[in-house]
């Protein structure tokens, strides 16, 4: 079985590791964790990841900036909020942090059917 790209764009490390720590524990997820100030959309082209997590920060890219980017689920979360947001084309979600890795699944089973 082929696993699905998954990446963790951060701006905070520790956001980084915990999160991709999270979804590594699925094993039909391939996690890869991007530093979200390096300008991420080469590496972003490159991997065509299935979905993309953002760390929402005032200094985080934004989910417009991604538009250009092969179609992917773009999953906000704001810790400090304790929300997430997602993204699939124009549809907006909103959840607790506690359901991304449903959301990533969810959003996987859609591109199946």
């Amino acid at each position: 079985m082929r696993r699905s790209v998954v990446v963790v764009l951060y701006v905070h490390p520790l956001f980084g590791q915990g999160i991709g720590q999270l979804l590594r524990s699925h094993k039909d997820l391939e996690v890869i964790c991007l530093l979200a100030s390096d300008d991420p959309h080469e590496e972003l082209q490159r991997l065509r990841p299935r979905a993309i997590v953002l760390e929402a920060t005032a200094a985080s890219i934004s989910w417009e900036a991604l538009q250009d980017l092969p179609p992917a689920t773009v999953i906000r979360v704001g810790l400090d909020e304790n929300t997430m947001d997602v993204y699939q084309r124009h549809q907006i979600v909103s959840a607790g942090p506690d359901n991304l890795v449903d959301a990533i699944h969810s959003s996987l089973r859609r591109r199946v059917s």
